[in-house]
């Protein structure tokens, strides 16, 4: 229980790091503002590396848990999304990395699966936490 608990506590810094990150870049990139570019590279990056120990934190967290078949639907849906924002971050970083600025449309395409997949594990997990009180002191496990 007690990645359960922490998972929650954790999880915020790399989400937002994700997400500004992926908003800067896309607005870098739009309004032809290289800095912004630079500064939302630099936080896509930190938050994807970030987010690896969260996720295993909350994988974790997730098989302490008993008695889900209340909340069942919505940790499947956390979790599956939880995957595709770890999946489509990865699959950007890499074109990024070895593309050599060829693959320039993918890179931006799956950043932006990337971050429609982060608010939706986002969504899933605040459900979690706020409808059902996983991980919260009145919680029982």
């Amino acid at each position: 229980m007690f990645f359960a608990k922490l998972h929650p506590l954790i999880v915020h810094f790399p989400v937002g790091l994700l997400v500004s990150g992926a908003l800067f870049e896309f607005y870098g990139k739009v309004s032809k503002e290289e800095a912004v570019e630079v500064a939302g590279r630099f936080n896509v990056r930190l938050g994807f590396w970030c987010a690896l120990p969260v996720f295993a934190v909350g994988f974790l967290g997730m098989l302490s848990l008993e008695n889900t078949q209340k909340f069942q639907d919505f940790l499947g849906n956390h979790l599956m999304a939880a995957f595709a924002t770890v999946l489509f971050f990865l699959l950007a970083l890499l074109i990024s990395r070895y593309g050599g600025g060829r693959f320039q449309f993918g890179y931006y395409f799956f950043l932006g699966l990337g971050l429609v997949s982060v608010l939706t594990t986002g969504f899933f997990g605040g459900e979690l936490v706020h409808r059902f009180g996983v991980s919260t002191p009145g919680f029982i496990n």
